[in-house]
């Protein structure tokens, strides 16, 4: 690929991450006001969770898969693995440590992976607590990813 592929590619990862956390944010204000037990929930409740915890796992697969990816790519950075991504996001600062990233794909994948809602609470408790920390990953890597588009 050569240079205008992949800022065009990087141009619309961002763009379709920017549509995502913004749909994430609605749904953050709709389920503000939740309690933390699953008992206190209506099936109205349960809707807005889903909605929240379902928009947290696609910004963090956005960010992780195709971001990060589509970054390293237009640096010619060798990140095929999301280790390597992991590792460089650390060594660029978007993230304190790869294990910070690695703690939201996992969770990522519990979301994707809790069908019938078992682990809802602890998903829920679990989006609530990072999902600041999740804001500032991408925001430095949205301002990095400014700066080098620009350059």
């Amino acid at each position: 690929m050569n240079e205008i592929t992949t800022a065009r590619l990087l141009r619309a990862s961002l763009d379709e991450l920017r549509q995502a956390r913004g749909h994430l944010n609605f749904s953050a204000q709709r389920v503000v006001q939740l309690g933390d037990e699953r008992s206190d929930w209506s099936e109205a409740d349960l809707e807005k969770i889903e909605a929240y915890t379902g928009r947290f796992a696609r910004v963090v697969d956005l960010l992780t898969n195709k971001v990060l990816r589509a970054l390293f790519a237009h640096e010619l950075e060798s990140a095929e693995t999301v280790l390597d991504r992991f590792n460089l996001a650390e060594k660029r600062g978007f993230a304190a440590s790869a294990g910070e990233l690695r703690t939201l794909k996992e969770h990522r994948n519990r979301i994707a992976h809790d069908y019938a809602g078992a682990k809802m609470e602890a998903i829920f408790a679990f989006c609530r607590a990072t999902q600041v920390q999740l804001d500032t990953i991408c925001d430095r890597v949205v301002a990095y990813a400014g700066q080098i588009l620009s350059a």
